[in-house]
């Protein structure tokens, strides 16, 4: 009675920790503490003597993950960015838990027992963890490259860029394998401190840029405005650029000419992180939000170099 119970509480704890807007999704709890429980749950069930080989315990968890994963896109509809950053640590944390449980297991002479210490794990790992204050990083994102032309050619496609086709800018992760939307255009409404720039993206996405910093040929700064909810609709539920787990705050262009005659574009985006597994989440943000800065930079490059060879 006591592991059936163990069972369903587990299900129901994975599925509405899923759920868009659950805070347990971005915790230690669920990235960790979660996936280590419950291979360790099967591992039990699976292995009810305690007498398997360790083959048996090094397959629970690659098998769980994929499960989870199919049930996941099939019944959850969750986005690929979200299965992409959970899958590494889930596996990891399996592994830990599958090993852990076997390691403890071994000369327990008291099911019963062994049952309820299955059963409030969870719960106190997750009762601890909500005590826990939630700490706010601020994180800066920098890209550079170099463009063959001057700082004045460069501006216009800094500042906007119309009619972008799919096949500008450069292969990456976050764009070509995990299928986060390309840059389609960005308009902008004047020139000067206070206006609205608009980015859109694949053939949903839009959202604004409002002008902070304008130094022509020099910087550009903008703070982002999330308006709608097209940016998490189209690529993942769970994030939201302007959220409870993170706040995609402002952005900019520098501008600096070098000796040779190049001049060197650097686009930064600082945001916050709000988890309690910032780092985590931070390293995400260098791989996904870095691949998207290094494309738009590539596209500028692209532009502003094939107009100066025109000339």
């Amino acid at each position: 009675m006591t592991l059936a119970l163990v069972i369903a509480l587990s299900a129901y704890i994975l599925i509405s920790a899923s759920k868009a807007n659950n805070v347990a999704f971005a915790s230690l709890w669920f990235l960790a503490v979660l996936p280590a429980y419950l291979c360790a749950l099967i591992c039990y069930v699976g292995d009810p003597a305690g007498d398997k080989p360790s083959s048996f315990y090094w397959s629970v968890p690659p098998i769980f993950g994929g499960l989870v994963v199919m049930g996941s896109v099939v019944f959850l509809h969750e986005g690929v960015i979200c299965i992409i950053m959970l899958a590494p640590i889930w596996l990891c944390s399996g592994y830990a838990g599958a090993f852990i449980l076997r390691r403890v297991r071994k000369g327990r002479t008291d099911p019963a027992k062994f049952h309820a210490s299955l059963l409030f794990l969870p719960l106190m790992c997750g009762s601890l963890e909500s005590q826990i204050p939630i700490p706010e990083k601020q994180v800066t994102l920098t890209r550079s490259i170099v463009i063959h032309a001057t700082p004045a050619q460069i501006w216009p496609y800094a500042v906007a860029n119309a009619h972008i086709s799919p096949d500008e800018g450069q292969w990456n992760f976050a764009q070509s394998i995990v299928g986060i939307p390309r840059p389609r255009a960005t308009t902008i409404s004047g020139h000067g401190v206070g206006v609205v720039r608009k980015a859109y993206w694949g053939d949903h996405i839009n959202f604004e840029e409002r002008i902070t910093q304008w130094q022509p040929g020099q910087r550009l700064g903008w703070a982002f405005v999330f308006s709608n909810s097209s940016l998490q609709d189209y690529t993942d539920r769970h994030i939201s650029p302007d959220g409870q787990f993170l706040k995609i705050d402002t952005g900019e262009y520098t501008l600096t000419p070098l000796n040779d005659g190049t001049t060197k574009l650097t686009l930064r985006t600082n945001y916050i992180a709000k988890t309690h597994v910032n780092l985590y989440a931070q390293m995400w943000g260098e791989i996904l939000l870095g691949d998207i800065e290094s494309n738009i930079l590539t596209i500028i490059k692209q532009r502003a170099e094939a107009a100066k060879a025109r000339l």
